[in-house]
């Protein structure tokens, strides 16, 4: 199985997540600065960064945190994480079922075993690599399918997202960042606090009113993520 393409931020050179992660069949990437963070992700395009939690905290590294998560999963590991290695073999790498409800309350938190993250990476590349891709949302009493290529939007309202289907919304309770990482899919990207946009559902991108526009909606580009909308659509 062709195993995620992963860069990977780090303090220093050892020991590494990303000797750890190679170690198991991972294409990986490293860098310890900003800059080289930044010029990596557009590279190599990374199906998912490894975040070091410590440098959260860092203004320095702030920048290059929103940017990246706007555009790929962030998984934020815990400084201590090598600690917790043990044989491959007492690792349990069985597929889960998706969750939304647990999967929204996972990526809030950092992994701090390497079972923990490799487990993350296993469940993130099964729903990556899974030919009919979708999720589930509670409605009443029933679970309502919802596929991906279906959704045109994503809106936030209040301590819920909005998702937008051609002719309804299913409201759940998590935060456009957690939904990216949820999401899996390079064709959501982020153009504001409180938009991502589905890139296969654009008509049009107005780029001196700073808009796109999606299902027959006007949605606003904020300046902060208008690079990142660029860099995700094919221009001739």
């Amino acid at each position: 199985m062709h195993k995620l393409k992963l860069l990977v931020i780090q303090e220093g050179v050892s020991p590494s997540v990303e000797s750890f992660l190679s170690e198991k069949g991972y294409d990986v990437a490293s860098v310890t600065t900003p800059e080289d963070a930044m010029i990596s992700a557009l590279e190599i395009d990374p199906e998912a960064v490894i975040w070091p939690e410590k440098f959260s905290g860092m203004s320095q590294w702030q920048r290059v945190k929103e940017v990246l998560e706007s555009r790929k999963p962030l998984i934020p590991v815990t400084n201590n994480i090598l600690d917790s290695r043990i044989s491959v073999d007492r690792f349990d790498l069985e597929p889960k079922k998706m969750d939304l409800d647990i999967a929204v309350t996972d990526l809030s938190q950092p992994m701090s075993t390497t079972s923990e993250l490799l487990n993350r990476l296993e469940d993130f590349q099964n729903r990556k690599s899974a030919q009919d891709v979708h999720f589930y949302t509670k409605v009443g009493n029933k679970l309502k399918r919802i596929d991906l290529n279906k959704i045109r939007f994503i809106q936030v309202e209040g301590k819920y997202s909005a998702i937008q289907l051609e002719s309804r919304q299913y409201h759940v309770k998590a935060s456009l960042k957690d939904l990216l990482g949820i999401l899996g899919s390079p064709d959501f990207v982020r153009v504001s606090r409180n938009f991502v946009v589905n890139l296969e559902h654009i008509s049009h991108i107005d780029v001196y009113q700073s808009t796109v526009q999606v299902a027959g909606h006007d949605i606003p580009v904020s300046r902060t993520y208008k690079e990142n909308l660029m860099k995700n659509v094919r221009l001739l």
